[in-house]
This record gives structure tokens, C-alpha cells and sequence, in this order.
């Protein structure tokens, strides 16, 4: 996935544009619901939507409306988290533009 395709700008109500990066998406069965997590760059804060694809091409985003459906994402953003934590066991400090693993051995 390029960066243009992980890259999201979203339009507030007062009509200002923010650009986001989306972290991922998912597919819920038990909502049959399409969600998008993403990070707002301007305030490096995290938030979801509900994504409702209108072709290949566009969609729009919706509100989440219920807790079920936040504690679910925030159960899927920790384990996104864990996944994308450097891990110096298996990559030695070698991962492409990545220091974070020589700053966990330096912890140690």
C-alpha cells in the first residue's frame, strides 16, 4: 500500500480539512460493518469511523454509534500496537528506519 493510499483528508464541520494516516481497516461480522482506524497527523490523536463504500473508488465515513462497537477497535488498535512494536529478538536492530529497537536494547 503506497502512502497515498494509507492517507485520508477529512472534512470537519466547520469546514476545515484534516489529513489523517489510516492504520487499517476492518471488516466486523457481528456489526457487518466496514471500519477505518486511522491517526489525525495535526494532533497525532487516533480515532475510527464506519466506512460505507460506494464503488472502488469512494465511500463515506459515518459515526461509531455504540460502546460494543469502540471497545472492539480499541481491542484491535492494542493488538495493532503490540504487532507493530519493534521486537529486538527478531530483527536485531536492523529494520528499516527503525532505531526503536536500539533504544529498547539500551533500556535493558
Amino acid at each position: 500500500m503506497s502512502d497515498k493510499d494509507r492517507s485520508l483528508t477529512l472534512t470537519l464541520d466547520n469546514g476545515k480539512d484534516v489529513e489523517c494516516e489510516i492504520l487499517f481497516t476492518y471488516h466486523s461480522d457481528e456489526f457487518d460493518k466496514n471500519y477505518v482506524v486511522f491517526l489525525v497527523k495535526e494532533t497525532n490523536e487516533v480515532s475510527a469511523a464506519v466506512y460505507n463504500e460506494h464503488d472502488e473508488l469512494s465511500g463515506s465515513l459515518d459515526k461509531i454509534e455504540t460502546d460494543a462497537e469502540w471497545e472492539m477497535l480499541e481491542e484491535l488498535l492494542d493488538e495493532y500496537q503490540n504487532q507493530s512494536m519493534p521486537n529486538p529478538e527478531t530483527c536485531n536492530g536492523v529494520c528499516e528506519g527503525c532505531s526503536g529497537c536500539a533504544d529498547i536494547e539500551d533500556e535493558e
